[in-house]
């Protein structure tokens, strides 16, 4: 076994005879560490990643455990905050200052004198916990089909990256791409061809990746990509990177060729004048992809290029109304033009998930800049109700 794979262990205690006792009673299957006293292993802690559990003794000078413990559950890395600590006590530790530890998140006690079983036997466990945990994260994170991130990988990943870039003040931009005829794929040729096609999409993709980027399968056949320091043209160059890969593809079943064919959406915090979540940034991001859904031959759309049409269109509609109607009539038909024009961009799934929020009374998850875009259709549907209703009054009854 070489020292990558070894598991990292550091004792950290003012004694020499115990450091080495431990380190006899471990022996050459885990590469040791020592220290003695807090303030040295503190400095090891930070400077090595590799160690993954301490012992350390409750009373040491300089800084003793409980110091030590409470600077390794107060640190801002999750590494080193969730490091399991197992402390060495002796005769002369009260039970208060036990406790007192205990509540700061020791991971385990072990009192002098000691045996080797006694120090085998904690490391065993805290190692099968540890592989435990890493295995279930894993699971959490990673896309079982692709062994991309999944979505809620891919979530946690792009809130940090957004906080990153809002922090720094660089570019954020992501990728949407889904495989446009994959449903038709699984009806005719049935699931397992269908994944096969997904993970073949997916491996293309993976080695056309920058260290920088990363990647996700949110789904039937829908992937995601975060490009930090990238700005909205230099998305569009990766995505067309990743189409023309992907476009190469040929897939022979029996006597039959198979192409996918793919939409692509593109978002970037490029044209935001102001913060924006990254819930938001996802959702037009995939706003953008039905929109290349919907177009034939699918084309890639870019969000803040359709909002930027969008809006020229209805300035102008707006200018020839102004110029030919007067300020009254001018205004029902700014409202209809701006229907028609924003009701396309939310002709997606967007608009399904933003009707749900509103039917649960969850008004204030709707992204800020869609709500006008929203509402407009809606009055529109209000007003056509009413007039409905006026037309279904019964006639009143004539006194005879």
């Amino acid at each position: 076994m070489s020292l990558l794979e070894k598991y990292h262990i550091l004792i950290v205690d003012d004694s020499q005879t115990i450091r080495n006792s431990i380190s006899r009673f471990l022996g050459d299957s885990y590469v040791i560490h020592q220290a003695r006293n807090g303030e040295e292993a503190w400095a090891l802690i930070q400077s090595i990643p590799e160690i993954s559990l301490v012992f350390a003794d409750l009373n040491m000078p300089v800084m003793n455990g409980m110091a030590l413990l409470k600077k390794v559950r107060g640190d801002n890395d999750k590494r080193i905050a969730e490091l399991p600590v197992i402390m060495i006590t002796g005769h002369q530790d009260t039970e208060a200052a036990k406790r007192a530890s205990y509540s700061l998140g020791a991971s385990e006690f072990i009192s002098k004198p000691f045996c080797e079983f006694d120090i085998i036997s904690r490391v065993e466990t805290c190692i099968k916990l540890n592989r435990k945990i890493a295995n279930l994260e894993k699971d959490i994170i990673n896309d079982q089909l692709t062994g991309l991130y999944n979505t809620s990988g891919f979530n946690q990943l792009g809130e940090q990256a957004l906080a990153a870039s809002n922090r720094h003040e660089y570019d954020l931009s992501i990728l949407s791409l889904q495989i446009a005829n994959l449903a038709d794929i699984n009806n005719k040729y049935g699931k397992k061809v269908a994944s096969q096609i997904v993970v073949s999409v997916a491996n293309t993709m993976k080695k056309s990746l920058r260290k920088e980027e990363f990647l996700a399968h949110l789904g039937m056949g829908q992937f995601a990509m975060l490009m930090p320091l990238t700005k909205v043209y230099r998305a569009q160059i990766v995505a067309q990177r990743f189409y023309r890969g992907i476009s190469n593809l040929v897939f022979k079943l029996g006597n039959n060729e198979l192409r996918v064919n793919l939409a692509l959406g593109i978002n970037s915090t490029e044209d935001y004048p102001d913060h924006v979540s990254f819930t938001d940034l996802m959702q037009h991001t995939e706003c953008a992809m039905q929109q290349s859904l919907n177009s034939q031959p699918f084309k890639m759309v870019r969000y803040d290029a359709a909002l930027e049409k969008m809006f020229s269109s209805t300035l102008n509609t707006n200018l020839d109304v102004i110029n030919s109607l007067g300020t009254s009539s001018a205004t029902q038909q700014n409202e209809q033009a701006l229907s028609q024009q924003d009701f396309q961009i939310l002709n997606t799934q967007a608009f399904s998930r933003y009707m749900s929020m509103i039917l649960n009374g969850q008004f204030n998850k709707i992204p800020k800049q869609d709500l006008r875009i929203l509402a407009q259709p809606l009055k529109d549907f209000m007003r056509y109700v009413e007039q409905q209703e006026v037309d279904n009054t019964p006639p009143e009854k004539l006194d005879s």
